[in-house]
């Protein structure tokens, strides 16, 4: 769907893959933006499910082609015809006024980049122990000196500065936004921080968190060839800060503690398994 104005036009690029879940939940939102003047693109990876229908309904632009995350955003900024484009997940919901918040801040302050808070959310009890370690850490990427540089990286960008730097790492599963958000930082992008909020559907099982992870995994050693991506340290840090947040907040809830460090362990276990899958590979 696309709306024109004299107003300028946001791209919003929307990777799926078996997406049926929360894509309805996702382009609900989307399409209630106080923001109108927008185009939606689909880059879908042949779901087997029915994510295509669903993103149909919506009468959204849809491109098929498999790919990974990072190349579907890269794919459909090159088939987007906005002057901002909006990276979103199709497990997240944005509440109304985030797109029209980030226009205006780009428009008057001359501003490339945006980040945007986000709030997990999670279903059933790993679902939730998810949401809270997600949410934790975001907190402690606020509070710390040192923290920002692993908390959340921008999703609303001016195209032209990411075309200039070379939008996103086609091959990276992990830290594509950060690899761009510090290239965008070295070429003297400014970067803005908006009020309104993106909620983002945590997954429900084990098995689907550490499925994930262990893509994650596979992908790190590829990020850490870049220059300059001595992460692992802040990382460790940001994670022992975040624990520490959890147990002082939480005494009274110990399921909801040694949920989040059981699944923290786990998530560990399964990325450090992909690191290791991806060095016996290459």
């Amino acid at each position: 769907m696309e709306k024109t104005s004299e107003k300028p036009k946001v791209s919003i690029i929307i990777p799926t893959y078996n997406s049926e879940g929360t894509l309805l939940e996702c382009l609900k939102a989307v399409f209630n933006q106080s923001y109108p003047f927008y185009e939606v693109i689909i880059v879908d990876s042949f779901s087997n499910d029915h994510t295509v229908r669903i993103a149909k309904e919506f009468g959204v632009k849809i491109i098929e082609q498999k790919c990974s995350p990072a190349s579907a955003r890269n794919i459909g900024t090159a088939n987007s015809t906005g002057k901002y484009v909006f990276f979103l997940d199709s497990d997240q919901v944005l509440s109304p006024y985030v797109v029209e918040e980030c226009v205006k801040m780009c428009e008057d302050e001359n501003i490339g980049m945006v980040s945007i808070p986000e709030i997990s959310v999670g279903k059933g009890f790993w679902g939730s122990c998810s949401a809270s370690w997600k949410n934790y850490y975001s907190k402690v990427g606020r509070s710390y000196v040192g923290s920002r540089a692993v908390s959340n990286a921008p999703r609303f960008f001016a195209k032209t500065f990411i075309v200039r730097v070379g939008m996103l790492t086609n091959n990276l599963l992990w830290g594509e936004d950060r690899d761009l958000h510090e290239r965008l930082q070295r070429a003297g992008v400014k970067e803005a921080f908006c009020i309104s909020k993106v909620y983002h559907n945590e997954l429900t099982s084990i098995r689907s968190i550490l499925l994930k992870n262990l893509r994650y995994g596979k992908s790190i050693p590829i990020f850490l060839q870049r220059p300059q991506k001595q992460v692992f340290p802040s990382l460790l840090n940001h994670a022992w800060l975040t624990i520490k947040e959890i147990f002082r907040d939480s005494k009274d809830d110990p399921a909801l503690v040694i949920g989040c460090v059981i699944l923290f362990c786990l998530k560990t276990y399964s990325t450090m398994i992909g690191i290791l899958i991806n060095m016996f590979l290459h």
